[in-house]
């Protein structure tokens, strides 16, 4: 025989741990969306502010006179005297491939290291005198 109660209304303790369970589930989610969100806008200004560095180096490089006193820049040590690093392990490294052709072509690296993670903005020009 089951007696039915009237009027009697609930959840059963596997629809509490099913409720719960969801709810855990959805606020875990969003969590991990907004750490991810964060950490790709944190990403996304290390870039911006790494590609500002080295467009600041090729700036300099086109205020010079000559390609002879381009090609002749101890860039690193210029870099170094400017005091731009601002980002974690910064470093800018600048590759000039043939010192004597006109235009110069020029690769410019900056790197940093955020999170045990090393990351890398490559720019690359040609200027011509």
């Amino acid at each position: 025989m089951i007696i039915k109660m009237r009027g009697s209304s609930g959840f059963t303790l596997a629809e509490l741990l099913v409720a719960t369970f969801v709810l855990v589930v959805g606020v875990l989610s969003a969590l991990l969306f907004f750490s991810n969100a964060m950490n790709a806008t944190q990403y996304a200004g290390d870039v911006t502010e790494a590609t500002s560095h080295g467009e600041y180096v090729l700036e300099e490089m086109k205020t010079r006179t000559t390609l002879a006193n381009i090609a002749g820049t101890n860039w690193s040590a210029w870099v170094t005297g400017e005091s731009i690093y601002s980002l974690p392990g910064e470093s800018i490294t600048v590759a000039i491939t043939n010192a004597q052709a006109n235009p110069l072509d020029i690769d410019l690296d900056v790197s940093w290291t955020r999170k045990s993670r090393t990351n890398n903005v490559s720019l690359r020009t040609r200027i011509t005198k």
